[in-house]
């Protein structure tokens, strides 16, 4: 099990001019992690360039790069596997996108079916999907009920079936909430 404590995320690469910055930001993050201020360093928002550029340079491989995934955007061409194999985790935020900011896209009916079949919140479905595939997903509410909404996604557990209609029925429709700046509108990774 990844446990990440007192540790710092290099955000938001598309900002660092060159490649070499990059780089150097990585360094920064490493010289952190020696100095015992931070037990993980990682990323947020790094693409396989990216994360290809600071692989060169580590002595600390990046414990997890947080980025954005959901059943809309489940990063094309092995990303996820290739991050892993490096024995780099990954962190979702904007999980729950397919069901708020998504919302009237093709899952709408099929999350819903599965959530009455099983009792629950089409929340807890996605963050359940997400978490089946080693996923960690991140999301914040002040609300209590959804908190326990979102905790039982840890517990319950779907049909093979059911995880992967979300998967497929994911893949047929793109959408992306985040840094659309900076990305061609039909990228998925």
């Amino acid at each position: 099990m990844l446990r990440i404590r007192n540790g710092y995320l290099l955000h938001m690469p598309y900002i660092i001019p060159t490649t070499a910055d990059i780089q150097t930001a990585w360094k920064g993050l490493e010289t952190v992690h020696a100095g015992g201020k931070a037990q993980n360093i990682g990323v947020s928002n790094f693409q396989r360039s990216h994360l290809e550029a600071v692989l060169e340079v580590c002595s600390v491989v990046s414990a997890i790069n947080q980025l954005e995934y959901h059943p809309y955007l489940q990063r094309a061409h092995d990303y996820i596997p290739w991050m892993r194999e490096h024995g780099i985790e990954v962190s979702s935020f904007k999980t729950l996108a397919s069901v708020t900011v998504g919302k009237g896209g093709p899952l709408d009916l099929p999350l819903s079916s599965i959530a009455a079949r099983h009792n629950t919140s089409t929340s807890t479905v996605v963050l359940s999907w997400a978490v089946d595939q080693n996923i960690v997903p991140i999301t914040t509410t002040t609300n209590v009920e959804r908190m326990d909404e979102y905790f039982a996604a840890l517990s319950l557990r779907f049909s093979r079936g059911e995880l992967e209609e979300i998967t497929q029925i994911g893949l047929e429709y793109h959408f992306r909430w985040w840094g659309k700046d900076f990305f061609d509108p039909e990228d998925r990774c």
